[in-house]
Order: C-alpha cells, then structure tokens, then sequence
C-alpha cells in the first residue's frame, strides 16, 4: 500500500508541474500573441507612412521636373538677353573708338592751329 501511495504522490506532484507549467505556457502564448498585435499595428503605420512616401516622391519628380523645364526657359532667355547686351557692348566700344579717334583728331589739328598762331606772331 505504501508502493501505491508513493506512486500516486508521484503522479499528483507531475500532475501539478503539469499544470504550473501549462499555466507559464498560457501566459507566455498571451504575450506573444500581445505582441503579435502590436508588431502588426507597427507593420501597418509603416506601410502608411511608406506609401506617403511614395506619393510625395512622385510630387516632388513632378515638381522637379515643371521646374526643370521652367529654369530652361528663363535660362533660354537670359542667354539670349547675354546675346543681345554683347553685341550692344561690342557697339558702343566701336562707337567709343571713333569718337576717340575724331577727338583725337581735333587735338591734333587744335595743336597745329596754335602752333601756327605762335609762328605767325613771332
């Protein structure tokens, strides 16, 4: 009888690890299951906030690109402006070099005008 008493202690004290652990086992199963939840709320804001960025991506490449075309067309127009203002530079310095040289002239014929004035006084 005492064989049998033993053996069913034995029992009862497995028995009740079983549980103890099936209980540990139960509450670890809830906090993963917890955790699977907020991973997966996690994994959703992510692809949201994924996903706006790829619209905004795509706004920016359009924006990029109307002002891309936007800057050439004002640097169309700047060079031609630089166009334009060169060859007015290139006029006025040839127009400043004729009337260098009729100035120039004149000094030279005021010069020789005096110079006879002197001679013909003396």
């Amino acid at each position: 009888m005492t064989v049998e008493i033993i053996i069913e202690a034995i029992v009862a004290v497995l028995l009740i690890t079983t549980c103890a652990y099936c209980y540990v086992l139960s509450q670890r199963l809830s906090a993963l299951r917890k955790g699977q939840k907020e991973l997966l709320d996690v994994i959703n804001k992510f692809d949201a906030a994924s996903r706006r960025a790829e619209q905004n991506l795509a706004v920016m490449q359009n924006n990029g690109v109307t002002m891309g075309r936007d800057l050439d067309a004002v640097t169309a127009r700047a060079n031609a402006l630089i166009d334009e203002l060169s060859v007015m530079v290139n006029a006025g310095d040839h127009i400043a070099g004729r009337i260098e040289g009729v100035v120039n002239e004149v000094r030279t014929l005021g010069a020789r005008r005096s110079a006879n004035i002197h001679k013909v006084a003396s």
